[in-house]
């Protein structure tokens, strides 16, 4: 009974060294034959490698032109100047999101550094001012690739750079607020700009008060139309109405608008680019469509129009009190003479 109880023992410790010894063996021989496979392919690189970069180069333009023929792009004009002319331009994502039956609201854009460097576009929440800035600088993007583009037609002068500011979130890691997030990205844009730079401005200055935020998009807005050395192309877009006052002291802004219908106790989103400024954010017919109790809403239109209220009377004694000529901007209407100073050199 011993002896065949040592010879079974004897039996597993052979079959265990196997067991233990098979994956360092197996490596042993892959290692092997990987360094033979490396050895016999090494004359064999140059070819593989051009063939590799053959392959990438007919991928993407097959991926190109598959695009292209199915959702009707057309062939860009990519030219030395420093134009950019977008007829009936779409987003080549957000139209392939659409529900069926719905079609995609297409929008010019023009963009030329001597006579329209930067177009102001106001409009409510969720009219297409975000989707407009986006697709110009994807169309953009797509032109200089060597892709067709979503549009009737597009001529695109070459850009080296294209910056955005479309978006913000806290990073509580170090300690920025979203405020603080969106004036760093600012900051590098203003500091890093080039007369063939393509500009996406959304919303710059809400993070912080009103009058904050107004001063800071306008003292931008003034910055990159002065700059002595870069005129960017610029998409500007903003809920502050007062910067539509611009286009009366500088000579390359142009107003324009996200259009829309306002219904008895909604707004109908019509997403084409009007020129012209707009008076109204319709927030509150937002904020209805969003599910914000009744309630909620009624009060909110009963402060819009105390406060609109407050701000004619405001108006009216100011222009009463005031007979100059000279243009004053509307948010500068405070009894403070470090400001109304402030607007009469700008």
């Amino acid at each position: 009974m011993d002896t065949q109880t040592n010879a079974h023992q004897e039996e597993l410790k052979i079959y265990e060294e196997k067991i233990l010894g098979a994956e360092e063996k197996i490596l042993a021989l892959e290692t092997k034959l990987f360094a033979e496979l490396v050895q016999a392919v090494t004359e064999y690189i140059p070819p593989v490698q051009l063939n590799a970069s053959l392959l990438a180069k007919l991928d993407c333009l097959l991926s190109f032109a598959s695009v292209a023929g199915r959702n009707q792009y057309v062939r860009p004009e990519v030219n030395d100047s420093r134009i950019i002319d977008i007829k009936n331009g779409r987003h080549p994502v957000i139209e392939k999101q659409l529900p069926v039956g719905e079609t995609f609201v297409a929008n010019d854009i023009y963009l030329d550094p001597d006579s329209q460097q930067i177009l102001m576009i106001t409009g409510p929440n969720m009219s297409g001012k975000s989707a407009l800035l986006r697709q110009t600088a994807l169309i953009t993007l797509l032109a200089q690739t060597g892709s067709f583009v979503p549009a009737t037609s597009a001529y695109i002068g070459i850009v080296d750079k294209i910056f955005t500011r479309v978006g913000a979130s806290d990073n509580i890691s170090s300690g920025e607020s979203t405020f603080m997030v969106e004036m760093n990205e600012t900051a590098s844009i203003l500091h890093n700009i080039s007369d063939r730079s393509l500009i996406l401005l959304d919303e710059i200055g809400r993070g912080t008060s009103t009058y904050d935020g107004i001063s800071i998009a306008w003292a931008i807005a003034e910055y990159l139309h002065d700059h002595p050395g870069a005129k960017a192309k610029t998409l500007f877009a903003t809920h502050y109405h007062e910067l539509n006052e611009m286009a009366q002291l500088h000579p390359r802004i142009r107003n324009f608008h996200v259009s829309v219908k306002e219904l008895e106790h909604t707004v109908l989103f019509l997403r084409k680019l009007e020129p012209g400024g707009s008076e109204h954010s319709f927030g509150i017919h937002v904020a209805r469509m969003a599910g914000i109790p009744v309630k909620v809403v009624l009060r909110a239109q009963e402060i819009l129009s105390d406060l609109e209220e407050i701000r004619e009377k405001t108006t009216a004694n100011e222009g009463k009190r005031k007979k100059e000529k000279d243009l004053q901007l509307s948010f500068f209407q405070l009894d403070n003479p470090v400001l109304e100073q402030s607007a009469r050199k700008s």
